[in-house]
């Protein structure tokens, strides 16, 4: 092998606004250390936070977590009315199992059953974003380790550390993504 194959670089990715009727919603689930967790955030056109979640799951499969954390955030986009979605999620499989390309194991057929009945009722489209430009949903989803039952957040008291992340990808401020 030459001297390329060990070679990485860096990409600079960014959040990117959702375009006027759309709102985005932007999930993530973990697993670590038997510990599930799941977070998730709604914003507008202007990257504004309308909604924003974190939850403790019980243990279970990493697609099972990413699974209940998009669950969660089109039931609240279903609850505030919200019809037109741009999902993002950082699992390609997730996109796949949607667009019926991919399977599911039986342990998550009825959760998938209730996320395709939920999206009957709204407008959406799914794309992939990087882990790296999902550090909200990253750090909502780490946030759900430390409480013990789900929790919508308080839009107009968020943690400083979350509201500065929130501004930087306001102004469109790249990660770095190291590949």
């Amino acid at each position: 092998m030459g001297d390329n194959a060990n070679r990485f670089y860096d990409r600079f990715v960014i959040w990117r606004k959702p375009i006027l009727p759309f709102v985005k919603l932007n999930s993530n689930g973990s697993v670590r250390n038997s510990n599930a967790r799941a977070g998730g955030i709604i914003r507008d056109y202007q990257g504004v936070v309308l909604a924003a979640f974190a939850s403790p799951l019980h243990p279970c499969s990493v697609l099972t977590t990413e699974l209940y954390r998009l669950s969660y955030g089109i039931d609240i986009c279903n609850k505030l009315g919200f019809v037109n979605v741009w999902i993002e999620v950082d699992a390609h499989l997730i996109i796949q199992i949607l667009n019926n390309q991919g399977l599911v194991n039986h342990h998550n057929f009825y959760l998938l059953r209730k996320i395709k009945k939920s999206l009957s009722n709204i407008n959406y489209t799914i794309s992939h974003i990087f882990r790296e430009d999902n550090a909200c949903v990253d750090w909502l989803s780490n946030l759900g380790c430390h409480i013990d039952d789900y929790q919508d957040l308080n839009i107009s008291n968020l943690d400083p550390i979350l509201k500065g992340m929130i501004n930087l990808d306001k102004i469109a401020l790249p990660y770095i993504r190291h590949v």
